[in-house]
Parts: C-alpha cells; structure tokens; sequence
C-alpha cells in the first residue's frame, strides 16, 4: 500500500488543480445572453428585464427536460418574448397598458414568495443553494462532500494502521522449563 499513497496524492493534486483552472477559465468567459435570461428568471420566477428576441429563443432551447415537462418557464418565457415583440410590459403591474397576454397570470402564479410559507429545508435550500442556472446543482454538491469525507475516512484508517505497525510490540513471557518426568 505504501506505494500508492504518493500516486494516490499526486492524482488528487492534479485532479484538483484542473477542475480549479476549469472553474477560473470558464469564470472569465463572457456569459451568454440566454444563461442571463434564464438566471433573471430562476433568481424569482419572473423575467425582470427585456433582452434581445434572439436570447428568449435560445433560452426555450437550453432548458432540461425537467424543466420543460413540470415547470411554467415555457409558458413564461413566451410570455415574456410577446412583450419584448409587441413592446408591452405586462410582467409588473403598473406596465404600458393591457397588452396581448394581459389575460394570462403573471409568472409564479400572481403571488410574491413569502418566507412564511417556507419550512426550514426549503429556507436553508435558498440560502446555501444554487443561485442561478450555471450553479452546481445542490445534489451534487451533497454527493461531492460524502465522497470527500469517504476518502478522508479511507486516509485516516490508513494512517491508524501505519501508526499501529511502527509501535514496538513487546516480547512474550517466557515460562521457566518444565522439569523431566520420572
């Protein structure tokens, strides 16, 4: 075993040292107009800015699959794409008038998320939780820690056996001979 704990090290390093470049070259990258739109629609349920006719399409076909079948962000997004045509603001009350989707509900069904209708899961959910849509996903981040703590488990039963095989056993007692038999 010993000799596999400094390639075991030296793969963890470098592992961790090209998912941190990852991080930091995909950081400096300019963020698509569609990853905006879709973060100004997760952060409330509501499309607070008007963007270019372009991003509201490529924001409908970026959308996983979940999204697509359980969720309003179609329904919203071509809400919000009628009134970026039609020049109507129809998603805040007080907008430019009746326009074509004054008839539908506003986006999140009409009413403001209130902390009072939260538990304490949802509540730590939002406050450590993913903020927009490019976020790690909190399942994930959930599995990244139990793997970390099995392989901090897996270190420290390795070094426990180490420490046991240094000690200096003592010698058995040895009994005084047995006398002849006569």
């Amino acid at each position: 075993m010993p000799k596999f704990l400094p390639v075991l090290t030296a793969v963890f390093a470098a592992a961790l040292a090209a998912l941190t470049l990852g991080v930091s070259s995909a950081a400096a990258a300019p963020t698509p107009c569609w990853k905006t739109l879709l973060n100004d629609y997760f952060r409330d349920g509501r499309i607070d800015q008007t963007y270019q006719l372009k991003c509201y399409n490529q924001a409908l076909s970026h959308l996983d699959e979940d999204t697509l079948i359980y969720g309003s962000a179609v329904r919203d997004i071509k809400r919000a794409l009628a009134s970026a045509v039609f020049g109507f603001n129809t998603n805040h009350p007080g907008g430019n008038g009746p326009g074509p989707n004054s008839l539908l509900p506003p986006p999140g069904g009409g009413k403001p998320p209130t902390k009072h209708n939260e538990n304490f899961f949802q509540r730590l959910a939002n406050a450590i939780g993913p903020g927009n849509a490019t976020s790690i996903p909190l399942p994930l981040l959930i599995l990244a820690g139990i793997g970390l703590l099995l392989v901090l488990a897996a270190l420290a039963s390795y070094a426990a056996r180490r420490i046991q095989a240094r000690r200096v056993r003592p010698q058995p007692a040895t009994s005084p001979p047995t006398p002849p038999r006569k």
